[in-house]
Protein backbone atom coordinates (compact mmCIF):
# COMPACT_ATOMS: atom_id res chain seq x y z
CA UNK A 1 0.00 0.00 0.00
CA UNK A 2 1.19 3.39 -0.76
CA UNK A 3 1.77 5.63 1.98
CA UNK A 4 0.21 9.07 0.40
CA UNK A 5 1.57 11.46 3.93
CA UNK A 6 5.23 10.32 3.00
CA UNK A 7 5.17 11.70 -0.51
CA UNK A 8 5.57 15.56 -1.50
CA UNK A 9 2.17 17.24 -2.43
CA UNK A 10 3.14 17.60 -6.15
CA UNK A 11 3.82 14.43 -6.49
CA UNK A 12 0.68 13.10 -4.47
CA UNK A 13 -1.22 15.33 -6.67
CA UNK A 14 0.55 12.93 -9.44
CA UNK A 15 -0.50 10.35 -8.11
CA UNK A 16 -4.39 10.93 -7.34
CA UNK A 17 -4.46 12.23 -11.10
CA UNK A 18 -3.19 8.68 -12.56
CA UNK A 19 -6.33 7.33 -10.26
CA UNK A 20 -8.86 9.10 -11.49
CA UNK A 21 -7.50 8.66 -14.98
CA UNK A 22 -7.93 4.80 -14.08
CA UNK A 23 -11.08 5.30 -12.68
CA UNK A 24 -12.51 6.91 -15.64
CA UNK A 25 -11.92 4.72 -17.49
CA UNK A 26 -13.89 2.29 -15.29
CA UNK A 27 -16.90 4.41 -16.21
CA UNK A 28 -17.33 5.40 -12.94
CA UNK A 29 -18.64 9.12 -11.86
CA UNK A 30 -16.56 9.45 -8.39
CA UNK A 31 -13.48 8.79 -10.30
CA UNK A 32 -13.98 11.78 -12.72
CA UNK A 33 -14.80 13.79 -10.28
CA UNK A 34 -11.91 13.23 -8.00
CA UNK A 35 -10.06 13.60 -11.28
CA UNK A 36 -10.99 17.09 -10.98
CA UNK A 37 -9.82 17.89 -7.72
CA UNK A 38 -6.34 16.42 -8.55
CA UNK A 39 -5.61 18.40 -12.08
CA UNK A 40 -5.81 21.36 -9.98
CA UNK A 41 -4.02 19.72 -6.98
CA UNK A 42 -1.31 19.21 -10.17
CA UNK A 43 -1.23 22.55 -10.60
CA UNK A 44 -0.42 24.19 -7.51
CA UNK A 45 2.55 24.77 -5.69
CA UNK A 46 3.25 24.42 -1.97
CA UNK A 47 6.89 26.66 -2.40
CA UNK A 48 6.26 29.80 -4.36
CA UNK A 49 10.24 29.80 -4.39
CA UNK A 50 9.58 26.86 -6.51
CA UNK A 51 6.84 28.41 -8.61
CA UNK A 52 7.40 28.08 -12.24
CA UNK A 53 6.42 30.94 -15.11
CA UNK A 54 3.53 30.45 -16.86
CA UNK A 55 3.33 29.31 -20.16
CA UNK A 56 3.58 31.01 -23.19
CA UNK A 57 0.84 32.82 -24.21
CA UNK A 58 -0.87 31.16 -27.78
CA UNK A 59 -0.92 34.67 -29.69
CA UNK A 60 2.36 36.38 -30.93
CA UNK A 61 3.46 39.98 -28.91
CA UNK A 62 2.42 42.91 -30.69
CA UNK A 63 4.86 44.81 -33.55
CA UNK A 64 2.99 47.24 -34.16
CA UNK A 65 5.92 51.03 -34.58
CA UNK A 66 4.78 53.51 -31.70
CA UNK A 67 3.08 56.20 -33.41
CA UNK A 68 6.01 58.87 -34.80
CA UNK A 69 6.19 62.50 -33.05
CA UNK A 70 7.38 63.63 -36.57
CA UNK A 71 5.62 66.06 -39.12
CA UNK A 72 4.01 64.48 -41.88
CA UNK A 73 6.57 63.99 -44.89
CA UNK A 74 5.00 66.42 -47.77
CA UNK A 75 7.39 64.51 -50.28
CA UNK A 76 5.36 62.56 -52.68
CA UNK A 77 5.21 58.53 -52.32
CA UNK A 78 8.59 57.01 -54.46
CA UNK A 79 7.52 53.85 -56.75
CA UNK A 80 10.05 51.45 -57.16
CA UNK A 81 12.18 52.19 -59.98
CA UNK A 82 11.18 55.96 -60.16
CA UNK A 83 12.78 59.56 -59.85
CA UNK A 84 11.52 62.40 -57.41
CA UNK A 85 9.67 65.12 -59.48
CA UNK A 86 11.88 68.47 -60.51
CA UNK A 87 10.10 71.52 -61.25
CA UNK A 88 11.47 74.43 -64.10
CA UNK A 89 11.91 77.66 -62.45
CA UNK A 90 11.39 80.86 -64.44
CA UNK A 91 9.69 84.21 -64.76
CA UNK A 92 8.90 87.27 -66.48
CA UNK A 93 11.79 90.18 -67.76
CA UNK A 94 10.25 94.25 -68.46
CA UNK A 95 12.08 97.10 -69.24
CA UNK A 96 15.71 95.73 -70.79
CA UNK A 97 16.40 97.96 -73.35
CA UNK A 98 16.97 96.96 -77.01
CA UNK A 99 20.24 95.82 -77.76
CA UNK A 100 21.33 95.14 -73.92
CA UNK A 101 22.16 91.76 -72.30
CA UNK A 102 20.92 90.80 -69.06
CA UNK A 103 22.35 87.46 -66.62
CA UNK A 104 20.61 85.83 -64.41
CA UNK A 105 21.79 82.41 -61.97
CA UNK A 106 19.63 80.22 -60.01
CA UNK A 107 21.25 79.12 -56.81
CA UNK A 108 25.07 80.73 -57.70
CA UNK A 109 24.68 78.87 -61.14
CA UNK A 110 23.22 77.93 -64.36
CA UNK A 111 23.64 81.53 -66.09
CA UNK A 112 20.82 82.31 -68.07
CA UNK A 113 21.80 85.58 -70.67
CA UNK A 114 18.73 87.59 -71.62
CA UNK A 115 18.57 89.78 -74.69
CA UNK A 116 15.10 90.88 -74.79
CA UNK A 117 12.04 91.31 -72.63
CA UNK A 118 9.50 88.68 -71.66
CA UNK A 119 8.87 85.01 -70.66
CA UNK A 120 12.07 83.14 -69.25
CA UNK A 121 13.07 79.66 -67.88
CA UNK A 122 16.28 78.63 -66.64
CA UNK A 123 17.54 75.18 -68.30
CA UNK A 124 18.49 73.23 -64.91
CA UNK A 125 14.88 72.32 -63.57
CA UNK A 126 15.02 72.42 -59.35
CA UNK A 127 14.24 68.65 -57.46
CA UNK A 128 10.71 68.60 -55.37
CA UNK A 129 11.18 70.76 -52.17
CA UNK A 130 14.11 71.93 -52.85
CA UNK A 131 14.89 75.75 -52.68
CA UNK A 132 15.82 78.18 -55.86
CA UNK A 133 16.90 82.01 -55.39
CA UNK A 134 17.42 83.89 -58.37
CA UNK A 135 19.92 86.60 -58.66
CA UNK A 136 21.72 89.09 -61.45
CA UNK A 137 25.13 88.02 -62.04
CA UNK A 138 25.90 90.72 -65.16
CA UNK A 139 24.02 93.89 -64.88
CA UNK A 140 23.51 95.43 -68.41
CA UNK A 141 25.36 98.59 -69.08
CA UNK A 142 23.46 102.04 -67.95
CA UNK A 143 20.81 99.95 -66.70
CA UNK A 144 19.63 99.18 -63.16
CA UNK A 145 17.90 95.53 -63.08
CA UNK A 146 16.26 94.62 -59.70
CA UNK A 147 14.33 91.14 -58.61
CA UNK A 148 11.26 90.19 -57.10
CA UNK A 149 9.85 87.00 -55.92
CA UNK A 150 13.17 85.23 -56.66
CA UNK A 151 13.46 82.66 -53.72
CA UNK A 152 11.20 79.93 -52.57
CA UNK A 153 10.80 76.30 -52.48
CA UNK A 154 9.96 74.51 -55.48
CA UNK A 155 6.86 71.92 -55.19
CA UNK A 156 5.43 73.06 -58.96
CA UNK A 157 6.69 74.82 -61.68
CA UNK A 158 7.90 78.39 -61.05
CA UNK A 159 6.42 81.55 -63.31
CA UNK A 160 6.44 84.12 -60.55
CA UNK A 161 9.78 85.61 -60.44
CA UNK A 162 10.02 88.98 -61.62
CA UNK A 163 13.00 91.31 -63.18
CA UNK A 164 12.66 94.67 -63.89
CA UNK A 165 14.91 96.97 -65.77
CA UNK A 166 15.27 100.30 -65.76
CA UNK A 167 18.03 103.07 -66.64
CA UNK A 168 20.58 103.74 -64.23
CA UNK A 169 21.47 107.43 -62.76
CA UNK A 170 24.22 109.29 -63.84
CA UNK A 171 27.35 110.43 -61.56
CA UNK A 172 29.00 113.48 -62.66
CA UNK A 173 32.66 114.42 -61.30
CA UNK A 174 35.58 115.97 -62.33
CA UNK A 175 38.13 113.84 -64.53
CA UNK A 176 40.76 116.31 -65.13
CA UNK A 177 40.97 120.52 -65.34
CA UNK A 178 40.09 122.96 -63.39
CA UNK A 179 37.74 125.84 -64.16
CA UNK A 180 40.63 128.64 -64.73
CA UNK A 181 42.46 128.54 -68.12
CA UNK A 182 45.77 127.67 -68.12
CA UNK A 183 48.74 124.67 -69.39
CA UNK A 184 49.45 122.14 -66.76
CA UNK A 185 50.89 118.95 -67.08
CA UNK A 186 49.72 116.83 -64.23
CA UNK A 187 46.85 114.55 -62.69
CA UNK A 188 43.22 115.31 -62.66
CA UNK A 189 42.46 118.42 -61.15
CA UNK A 190 45.86 119.58 -60.87
CA UNK A 191 46.24 119.35 -64.91
CA UNK A 192 44.81 122.62 -66.88
CA UNK A 193 43.44 123.64 -70.36
CA UNK A 194 42.85 126.26 -72.16
CA UNK A 195 39.27 126.26 -74.24
CA UNK A 196 39.70 122.95 -75.44
CA UNK A 197 37.43 121.92 -78.32
CA UNK A 198 36.97 117.77 -79.21
CA UNK A 199 37.82 114.74 -77.05
CA UNK A 200 38.96 111.29 -78.80
CA UNK A 201 39.20 107.90 -76.88
CA UNK A 202 41.29 104.75 -78.13
CA UNK A 203 41.06 101.47 -77.65
CA UNK A 204 42.93 101.37 -74.47
CA UNK A 205 40.58 103.86 -72.69
CA UNK A 206 43.37 107.11 -73.28
CA UNK A 207 41.81 110.61 -74.07
CA UNK A 208 43.01 113.00 -76.64
CA UNK A 209 42.19 116.53 -76.38
CA UNK A 210 42.71 119.31 -78.74
CA UNK A 211 43.57 121.62 -76.59
CA UNK A 212 42.74 124.90 -78.67
CA UNK A 213 44.57 127.82 -77.26
CA UNK A 214 46.98 126.07 -76.23
CA UNK A 215 48.29 124.89 -79.96
CA UNK A 216 48.54 121.48 -78.45
CA UNK A 217 46.91 117.86 -78.75
CA UNK A 218 47.17 116.49 -74.82
CA UNK A 219 46.83 112.86 -73.98
CA UNK A 220 44.56 111.34 -70.42
CA UNK A 221 45.24 107.83 -69.07
CA UNK A 222 42.47 106.49 -67.53
CA UNK A 223 43.52 107.04 -64.24
CA UNK A 224 44.09 111.02 -64.96
CA UNK A 225 47.13 111.65 -66.09
CA UNK A 226 47.64 114.35 -68.51
CA UNK A 227 50.39 114.62 -71.24
CA UNK A 228 51.28 116.64 -73.95
CA UNK A 229 51.24 114.41 -76.98
CA UNK A 230 52.13 117.28 -80.12
CA UNK A 231 51.85 120.84 -80.76
CA UNK A 232 50.59 121.63 -83.75
CA UNK A 233 52.52 122.87 -86.93
CA UNK A 234 51.01 125.84 -86.95
CA UNK A 235 48.36 127.98 -84.75
CA UNK A 236 45.15 126.90 -85.89
CA UNK A 237 41.49 127.23 -84.92
CA UNK A 238 41.64 122.55 -83.50
CA UNK A 239 38.15 121.70 -83.65
CA UNK A 240 37.90 118.27 -83.65
CA UNK A 241 39.89 115.33 -83.25
CA UNK A 242 39.75 110.97 -84.00
CA UNK A 243 41.96 108.07 -83.33
CA UNK A 244 42.61 104.84 -85.52
CA UNK A 245 43.21 101.29 -84.24
CA UNK A 246 46.80 101.85 -84.65
CA UNK A 247 46.94 104.79 -82.18
CA UNK A 248 47.31 107.97 -84.66
CA UNK A 249 45.46 110.94 -84.04
CA UNK A 250 43.75 112.83 -86.91
CA UNK A 251 42.76 116.90 -85.98
CA UNK A 252 41.20 118.74 -88.71
CA UNK A 253 43.03 122.31 -88.54
CA UNK A 254 40.25 124.95 -88.63
CA UNK A 255 42.01 128.25 -89.64
CA UNK A 256 44.63 126.16 -92.20
CA UNK A 257 41.88 123.70 -94.30
CA UNK A 258 44.04 120.73 -93.39
CA UNK A 259 43.94 117.39 -91.69
CA UNK A 260 47.09 116.56 -89.94
CA UNK A 261 47.92 113.15 -88.54
CA UNK A 262 49.93 112.30 -85.19
CA UNK A 263 51.57 108.94 -84.97
CA UNK A 264 51.87 107.54 -81.48
CA UNK A 265 55.60 109.08 -81.09
CA UNK A 266 53.88 112.67 -81.79
CA UNK A 267 55.38 113.07 -85.46
CA UNK A 268 52.97 115.15 -87.61
CA UNK A 269 51.81 115.61 -91.06
CA UNK A 270 49.63 116.76 -93.32
CA UNK A 271 46.98 113.66 -94.60
CA UNK A 272 44.83 115.90 -96.83
CA UNK A 273 44.08 119.68 -97.85
CA UNK A 274 46.10 123.03 -98.43
CA UNK A 275 45.98 126.14 -97.20
CA UNK A 276 42.85 127.56 -99.48
CA UNK A 277 39.31 126.88 -98.56
CA UNK A 278 37.31 125.02 -101.43
CA UNK A 279 35.43 122.06 -102.05
CA UNK A 280 37.85 119.82 -104.38
CA UNK A 281 37.70 115.85 -103.90
CA UNK A 282 41.52 114.70 -105.28
CA UNK A 283 44.44 113.25 -103.52
CA UNK A 284 46.04 114.71 -100.42
CA UNK A 285 47.29 118.10 -100.69
CA UNK A 286 45.96 118.77 -104.07
CA UNK A 287 42.29 117.99 -101.92
CA UNK A 288 40.55 120.94 -100.41
CA UNK A 289 38.26 121.71 -98.08
CA UNK A 290 36.65 124.89 -96.18
CA UNK A 291 36.53 124.92 -92.15
CA UNK A 292 37.08 121.37 -91.20
CA UNK A 293 35.47 120.34 -88.28
CA UNK A 294 34.64 117.40 -86.67
CA UNK A 295 36.35 113.71 -87.56
CA UNK A 296 36.04 110.57 -87.51
CA UNK A 297 37.88 107.29 -88.26
CA UNK A 298 36.44 103.70 -89.05
CA UNK A 299 37.59 100.26 -88.77
CA UNK A 300 39.31 100.22 -92.13
CA UNK A 301 41.07 103.42 -91.68
CA UNK A 302 38.99 105.84 -93.42
CA UNK A 303 38.70 109.23 -91.79
CA UNK A 304 35.70 111.35 -92.14
CA UNK A 305 35.29 115.10 -92.10
CA UNK A 306 32.34 117.52 -91.02
CA UNK A 307 33.59 119.94 -93.36
CA UNK A 308 31.67 123.38 -91.92
CA UNK A 309 31.80 125.67 -93.98
CA UNK A 310 31.42 123.49 -97.14
CA UNK A 311 28.21 122.29 -95.77
CA UNK A 312 29.55 118.25 -96.78
CA UNK A 313 30.77 115.64 -95.46
CA UNK A 314 33.95 114.28 -96.75
CA UNK A 315 35.35 110.85 -96.62
CA UNK A 316 39.05 110.43 -97.03
CA UNK A 317 40.73 107.12 -97.59
CA UNK A 318 44.04 105.56 -96.07
CA UNK A 319 46.02 106.62 -98.90
CA UNK A 320 44.61 110.54 -98.94
CA UNK A 321 41.86 109.94 -101.63
CA UNK A 322 38.96 112.60 -100.76
CA UNK A 323 35.62 112.26 -101.98
CA UNK A 324 32.06 113.32 -100.78
CA UNK A 325 30.01 111.14 -98.99
CA UNK A 326 27.37 113.49 -98.84
CA UNK A 327 25.88 117.52 -99.25
CA UNK A 328 25.38 119.29 -101.89
CA UNK A 329 27.48 122.17 -100.69
CA UNK A 330 24.14 124.27 -99.87
CA UNK A 331 22.82 125.42 -96.88
CA UNK A 332 19.78 123.42 -95.84
CA UNK A 333 18.47 120.29 -93.83
CA UNK A 334 17.09 118.10 -96.75
CA UNK A 335 17.12 114.58 -96.30
CA UNK A 336 18.07 112.16 -99.88
CA UNK A 337 21.35 110.33 -101.11
CA UNK A 338 24.58 111.86 -101.56
CA UNK A 339 24.64 115.39 -103.12
CA UNK A 340 21.03 115.54 -103.00
CA UNK A 341 21.35 115.83 -99.27
CA UNK A 342 21.92 119.37 -97.54
CA UNK A 343 23.50 120.28 -94.01
CA UNK A 344 23.80 123.00 -91.83
CA UNK A 345 26.98 123.97 -90.70
CA UNK A 346 27.50 120.28 -89.47
CA UNK A 347 30.11 120.66 -87.06
CA UNK A 348 30.50 116.90 -85.56
CA UNK A 349 31.02 113.08 -87.02
CA UNK A 350 30.71 109.81 -85.19
CA UNK A 351 30.92 106.36 -87.43
CA UNK A 352 29.52 103.10 -86.05
CA UNK A 353 30.65 99.56 -86.43
CA UNK A 354 28.47 99.07 -89.68
CA UNK A 355 29.99 102.01 -90.92
CA UNK A 356 27.10 104.50 -90.58
CA UNK A 357 28.06 107.81 -90.13
CA UNK A 358 25.69 110.13 -87.70
CA UNK A 359 26.73 114.15 -87.85
CA UNK A 360 25.53 117.06 -85.49
CA UNK A 361 24.12 118.98 -88.24
CA UNK A 362 24.74 122.30 -85.49
CA UNK A 363 23.02 124.92 -87.53
CA UNK A 364 19.61 123.13 -88.03
CA UNK A 365 19.42 121.30 -84.65
CA UNK A 366 19.30 117.84 -85.89
CA UNK A 367 21.12 114.51 -85.44
CA UNK A 368 21.49 113.30 -89.31
CA UNK A 369 22.38 109.32 -89.94
CA UNK A 370 24.18 108.28 -93.09
CA UNK A 371 24.54 104.75 -94.56
CA UNK A 372 27.53 103.98 -96.31
CA UNK A 373 26.10 104.37 -99.31
CA UNK A 374 25.43 107.75 -98.76
CA UNK A 375 21.59 107.64 -97.81
CA UNK A 376 20.29 110.96 -95.47
CA UNK A 377 17.85 110.65 -92.70
CA UNK A 378 17.39 112.68 -90.35
CA UNK A 379 17.72 110.31 -86.88
CA UNK A 380 15.92 112.85 -84.54
CA UNK A 381 15.20 116.86 -83.78
CA UNK A 382 13.50 118.77 -85.59
CA UNK A 383 13.44 122.85 -84.69
CA UNK A 384 15.71 124.11 -81.98
CA UNK A 385 14.47 123.67 -78.26
CA UNK A 386 14.69 120.94 -75.69
CA UNK A 387 12.17 118.14 -75.41
CA UNK A 388 12.74 114.43 -74.94
CA UNK A 389 10.83 112.33 -77.45
CA UNK A 390 11.42 109.89 -80.04
CA UNK A 391 13.05 110.91 -83.71
CA UNK A 392 11.43 114.29 -84.82
CA UNK A 393 10.11 114.77 -81.82
CA UNK A 394 12.67 115.60 -79.65
CA UNK A 395 14.39 119.08 -80.15
CA UNK A 396 18.41 120.05 -79.69
CA UNK A 397 19.60 123.25 -79.64
CA UNK A 398 23.11 123.55 -81.64
CA UNK A 399 24.45 120.21 -80.42
CA UNK A 400 27.68 120.26 -81.15
CA UNK A 401 29.72 117.24 -80.04
CA UNK A 402 29.07 113.12 -80.81
CA UNK A 403 29.95 109.75 -79.86
CA UNK A 404 28.62 106.29 -80.56
CA UNK A 405 28.85 102.86 -78.81
CA UNK A 406 29.05 99.52 -79.68
CA UNK A 407 25.37 98.95 -79.14
CA UNK A 408 24.72 101.66 -81.65
CA UNK A 409 23.48 104.55 -79.32
CA UNK A 410 24.37 108.12 -80.05
CA UNK A 411 25.70 110.23 -77.15
CA UNK A 412 25.09 114.13 -78.19
CA UNK A 413 26.72 117.42 -76.49
CA UNK A 414 23.46 119.13 -76.51
CA UNK A 415 25.88 122.62 -75.92
CA UNK A 416 23.20 125.14 -76.52
CA UNK A 417 21.01 123.28 -74.14
CA UNK A 418 23.67 122.39 -71.32
CA UNK A 419 22.84 118.75 -71.03
CA UNK A 420 24.05 115.63 -72.39
CA UNK A 421 21.76 113.31 -74.31
CA UNK A 422 21.60 109.95 -75.69
CA UNK A 423 19.57 108.55 -78.52
CA UNK A 424 19.03 105.02 -78.67
CA UNK A 425 18.95 103.11 -82.47
CA UNK A 426 15.19 103.30 -82.80
CA UNK A 427 15.44 106.97 -82.70
CA UNK A 428 14.49 107.84 -78.59
CA UNK A 429 15.76 110.60 -77.07
CA UNK A 430 16.53 110.81 -73.24
CA UNK A 431 18.53 113.05 -71.19
CA UNK A 432 21.37 111.80 -68.91
CA UNK A 433 22.79 114.60 -67.42
CA UNK A 434 22.33 118.31 -66.87
CA UNK A 435 19.41 120.76 -65.57
CA UNK A 436 20.03 123.44 -68.48
CA UNK A 437 21.41 125.82 -66.52
CA UNK A 438 25.40 126.68 -67.01
CA UNK A 439 27.96 126.11 -64.30
CA UNK A 440 30.14 123.28 -63.21
CA UNK A 441 28.39 121.41 -60.60
CA UNK A 442 29.24 117.63 -60.14
CA UNK A 443 25.91 115.60 -59.21
CA UNK A 444 24.01 113.18 -59.89
CA UNK A 445 21.71 113.11 -63.27
CA UNK A 446 19.82 116.92 -64.05
CA UNK A 447 21.28 118.10 -60.95
CA UNK A 448 24.62 118.44 -62.41
CA UNK A 449 25.79 121.96 -64.42
CA UNK A 450 27.52 122.17 -67.72
CA UNK A 451 28.57 125.09 -69.91
CA UNK A 452 28.17 124.76 -73.40
CA UNK A 453 29.83 121.28 -73.19
CA UNK A 454 31.26 120.66 -76.91
CA UNK A 455 32.44 116.94 -77.25
CA UNK A 456 31.46 113.87 -75.66
CA UNK A 457 32.89 110.53 -75.49
CA UNK A 458 32.24 106.67 -74.36
CA UNK A 459 34.64 104.30 -73.20
CA UNK A 460 34.00 100.74 -73.54
CA UNK A 461 32.57 100.71 -70.28
CA UNK A 462 30.01 103.16 -71.17
CA UNK A 463 31.21 105.64 -69.30
CA UNK A 464 30.65 109.09 -70.78
CA UNK A 465 33.71 112.18 -70.94
CA UNK A 466 32.37 115.20 -71.92
CA UNK A 467 34.40 118.77 -72.43
CA UNK A 468 33.38 121.18 -70.41
CA UNK A 469 34.81 124.88 -70.49
CA UNK A 470 38.61 123.94 -69.14
CA UNK A 471 37.46 120.74 -67.85
CA UNK A 472 36.85 117.07 -68.59
CA UNK A 473 33.70 115.52 -66.77
CA UNK A 474 33.25 111.90 -66.21
CA UNK A 475 29.47 110.75 -66.34
CA UNK A 476 29.03 107.23 -64.78
CA UNK A 477 25.95 104.73 -64.09
CA UNK A 478 25.69 104.63 -60.55
CA UNK A 479 25.87 101.33 -59.34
Amino acid sequence: MISYRALPLRALAAAIFSLCLASCGGGGDGGCAACGFGASLAGASADPSTAQPPAPSATPPSTETPPSTEPPSTEPPELPGTTPPSYVIGGLLTGLPANSKLVLMNNAGDALTLAANGAFSFASPVAFNTGYAVTIATQPLWQACRVANGNGTAVANVTSVEVSCAEAQALVSTFAGRSASGFADDTGTAAAFDSPQALAIDASGNLYVADDDNDVVRKVTPAGVVTTLAGSAAPGYLDGIAVDASGNVYVPDFDNHVIRKITPNGDASILAGSTQGWADDTTGTNARFDGPAGLAVDSSGNVYVADYDNNMIRKITPNGEVTTLAGSGAFGSDNGQGTAASFARPNAVKVDASGNVYVADSHSSLIRKITPDGVVTTLAGSTPGFADGTGTAAQFFEPWGLAVDANGYVYVADSGNNRIRKIAPNGVVTTIAGSGASGSDNGIGTTALFSNPLDVAVDASLNLYVLSGNMIRKIAPLP
